[in-house]
């Protein structure tokens, strides 16, 4: 659930930015942006002259907890089952551009910005996410319905505290919040029948 959902992201980003640095049909020049994990024991991994998709925090949803846990399923029995879980997603977007190459303007500082700008627009554009008005949603994962993409602003110190963790230098990075994707096993703990009566014994003895 959770890689279907990134993966979906990084799918429109990468068809997005790609139109918008004109790349055509056929064209060579790969993805424009990867799901990947930020760095590795080896330094920053994301591939260079690329944007990289990372996810960086899971959180629980309280607010919109389910507390109901009996249904009736489809031939009337009574099912018990844990309530759903929601789950917030904390997902960074970084530009490596290093300008690791000299006189390659694709390999250039500004580009990454340019290519972080064009990010931060297509989810200013849309940020909400439904089989309506998304096709590949629906196809990606069932269990999937919407997603609710927010921008989330985060302090000075909260940004050298996470590059500090990660071991990286800092780069050009955006942080969003995706709410909310909604874990249900249906693991079923008890089945029964529906209590239809309740009979009341009034009669007592003096």
């Amino acid at each position: 659930m959770i890689y279907s959902a990134l993966e979906f992201l990084t799918q429109e980003l990468n068809a997005f930015i790609k139109l918008k640095v004109g790349d055509t049909v056929g064209d060579t020049n790969g993805d424009r942006i990867f799901l990947s994990s930020v760095t590795n024991e080896n330094g920053i991994i994301i591939p260079d002259k690329s944007l990289g998709l990372s996810l960086i925090n899971i959180e629980e949803e309280r607010t919109l907890k389910e507390q109901k846990s009996t249904f009736i399923n489809s031939v009337g029995k009574v099912e018990k089952r844990n309530p759903d879980i929601q789950l917030n997603l904390y997902v960074l977007i970084t530009a490596n551009f290093q300008n690791k190459k000299q006189n390659d303007s694709s390999d250039d500082y500004v580009e990454g910005l340019k290519q972080l700008g064009y990010a931060i627009s297509f989810f200013q554009a849309k940020n909400v996410f439904t089989k309506e008005n998304s096709p590949r949603l629906a196809g990606i994962d069932p269990g999937l319905s919407k997603l609710v993409v927010e921008l989330y602003s985060y302090s000075f110190e909260q940004l050298y505290n996470f590059w500090t963790v990660v071991g990286a230098k800092y780069l050009p990075s955006v942080l969003y919040k995706v709410k909310t994707i909604r874990v249900q096993e249906n693991a079923i703990q008890e089945s029964g029948d529906p209590i239809e009566k309740i009979h009341l014994d009034t009669l007592h003895k003096s």
